[in-house]
């Protein structure tokens, strides 16, 4: 299902949701990839993923985390 268009918190809610179901093939290995070199969990990997989709379809800057 393709993403839906706006930028309310609510659609991009919705995007994350829609995202964190079951992935196709090339976001299945892009989420192991980002696992790996992360040292991260396969799930933590695509919620951070699925994130950045549903904030970059929405015209959104994706919030760096301070150290």
């Amino acid at each position: 299902m393709p993403l839906k268009k706006g930028k309310s918190q609510k659609t991009i809610s919705g995007n994350i949701k829609e995202l964190m179901k079951k992935p196709s093939k090339a976001r299945a290995k892009g989420i192991g990839t980002l696992a790996k070199k992360q040292g991260i969990t396969r799930k933590e990997a695509q919620r951070r993923q699925a994130v950045a989709i549903a904030l970059r379809a929405a015209g959104k800057p994706l919030r760096k985390r301070k150290k």
